[in-house]
């Protein structure tokens, strides 16, 4: 006898196989757009970071500590005296390391992320 027809359970079997395929589909294309979401975020930490960076590198008198929260963003940026010595062993006066740290939760994970300069005042001044 010859089958001309797909029985019912080779018609629910290939449901199963197609159904499978979208759901981890579905699944690739949500993780693409979280992995998306979370390098955008850290970008734009990232840009901050750098401005306040350079911002509190130009500030002649800046405060040793400051702290900024932004967006669910802690922002911490500490500037500290450096004692160092040239050659002849004299110390150089006025040099700063001006540290950024930022914090954030990134859905339950903490994230962190820093940038330091080292800065030497009189140079920005007028």
């Amino acid at each position: 006898m010859k089958r001309s027809a797909f029985t019912l359970l080779e018609t629910l079997l290939a449901l199963m196989i197609f159904s499978l395929a979208v759901v981890a589909l579905v699944e690739a294309l949500n993780q693409l757009g979280n992995d998306t979401l979370h390098q955008r975020r850290e970008a734009a930490v990232q840009e901050r970071v750098r401005s306040l960076l350079v911002e509190h590198s130009r500030l002649p008198n800046a405060p040793e500590e400051t702290k900024i929260e932004e967006e669910g963003v802690k922002f911490t940026i500490r500037r500290t005296k450096l004692d160092l010595k040239n050659r002849d062993g004299m110390p150089l006066s006025d040099l700063f390391e001006v540290r950024v740290t930022a914090e954030w939760l990134e859905g339950r994970e903490p994230q962190t992320l820093s940038a330091e300069t080292w800065v030497y005042p009189p140079l920005f001044r007028r």
